[in-house]
């Protein structure tokens, strides 16, 4: 019954709206045609020839689309007019009966429930080996079946150690420098001899003030030495008399001792030669005091692991144990539990409308006993019906009162932009 009601006031607007649009089909073309009201040979059947001569126009027919209803929220009635959810049933006290092959359940909060072994299948290959159940495998790589060799040397880690000839000991060189000379092949470094006093002549002893003295009743006036030189000699008094003799003996260099060499005033101080640095035969190198090669061993021939086989193509071979069938329940209707099959129902009670609510919207009640369905019906469906102008040919104008449609003689007019008719 909605339904037709719906569908006679959708015609009647229709109606309503194709007598609006020839009203203002004839104001338009009272106004924009020429005076001659006779269809023009430049226009398709039921088209005009706009003021500007430019393009043909026809009024543009009002339609509607009645598209299918829908609902914001819940789901469409079967006749499609409202809509609705099912209605929250309340929890109900009283004694916990479940159908016939069922029992009550503890591991499923008291729940009715049954149970059945599920289907082993059959074993299979573990993900990412090959073969099939009873042969499976998987890939390894080959490796090295001993210890790597040296051609020459000792392996020593993972390189073969070359120890070569001695290293040649580099050249010696005089550091020749500002202080160091270097003269007649000798190396030496120069250093001004010390100065000393002579020995004090025979009968003459040392005594404080670098002084030779003799203890005598007279003096010489001089006393000469082994150098030929006569140094004056000075008369000490005691009570005014003569009680010593002394005189000041002459300074000389002190020499360059057993090992140095005279230079002049100078002596000559030998300096170390520097030794160059040791080198060793091409490809070798200084390590410590020894020429050394690294090179790379020679690796054992390339064989399977322990635990796999070479096949027919050459790969590595490793079986692996089976994969055990996964289990299944073959009634759709039951849930898997790791080995067991469940299914579960609910008490048997008897359902009246009392023990349903509606949170939101009506109650609506339909059948009884187990048959009992209550669903809250949430109020009338979306309509989602669209109205709007539309050209069975052409294009609508700016203002979407018109359909316009290009000049079909043979000498149109230049084309001219989609006018905006005011009426």
């Amino acid at each position: 019954m909605e339904t037709t009601k719906k569908t006679s006031t959708i015609k009647a607007a229709l109606l309503v709206l194709a007598a609006l649009s020839m009203l203002l089909s004839g104001l338009f073309i009272a106004t924009a045609s020429r005076s001659d009201a006779s269809p023009s040979p430049a226009c398709p059947d039921g088209f005009s020839l706009t003021a500007d001569a430019k393009n043909c126009f026809q009024a543009a027919v009002v339609s509607s689309a009645d598209n299918p209803n829908s609902c914001d929220t819940g789901q469409l009635t079967p006749d499609g007019t409202k809509c609705f959810v099912a209605a929250r049933i309340l929890p109900q006290a009283g004694a916990t009966l479940c159908p016939a092959g069922y029992s009550p359940d503890d591991s499923l909060a008291g729940m009715c429930a049954r149970f059945a072994a599920a289907t082993q299948g059959s074993a299979t290959c573990p993900t990412g080996s090959h073969g099939v159940a009873g042969g499976c495998y998987i890939l390894t790589a080959m490796g090295p079946s001993g210890v790597a060799t040296c051609a020459a040397g000792v392996l020593t880690g993972s390189s073969c150690v070359i120890t070569g000839a001695a290293p040649v000991a580099g050249t010696a060189t005089c550091p020749v420098s500002s202080t160091v000379q270097l003269v007649g092949g000798l190396c030496y470094t120069l250093q001004a001899q010390a100065s000393q006093l002579a020995a004090c002549e025979a009968g003459y002893g040392a005594i404080a003030g670098d002084l030779c003295s003799v203890t005598q009743a007279t003096c010489p006036v001089t006393v000469t030495l082994a150098d030929a030189s006569t140094p004056a000699v000075t008369a000490v008094l005691t009570s005014n008399v003569i009680t010593s003799c002394t005189y000041q003996p002459v300074t000389g260099l002190a020499g360059c001792g057993a090992v140095n060499t005279v230079n002049g005033v100078n002596c000559e101080i030998p300096v170390n030669l520097v030794v160059g640095a040791a080198t060793c035969a091409a490809g070798f190198g200084l390590i410590g005091t020894a020429c050394v090669q690294y090179a790379s061993p020679v690796p054992s021939a390339a064989s399977c692991p322990i635990g796999s086989a070479t096949d027919a193509s050459g790969n590595c071979r490793k079986p692996v144990a089976d994969a055990a069938g996964a289990y299944s329940c073959a009634d759709a209707s039951s849930a898997l539990n790791g080995k067991t099959c469940v299914w579960t129902a609910g008490f048997l009670v008897t359902p009246t409308a009392s023990m349903y609510k509606c949170d939101a919207g009506v109650s609506s009640v339909v059948g009884i006993g187990a048959s009992l369905q209550v669903n809250c019906i949430l109020g009338a469906a979306n309509a989602n019906t669209t109205t709007g102008p539309s050209c069975l040919a052409g294009v609508l104008s700016t203002d979407n009162a018109y359909c316009l449609v290009p000049r079909i003689d043979a000498a149109p007019a230049a084309a001219a932009p989609v006018p905006s008719f005011t009426g």
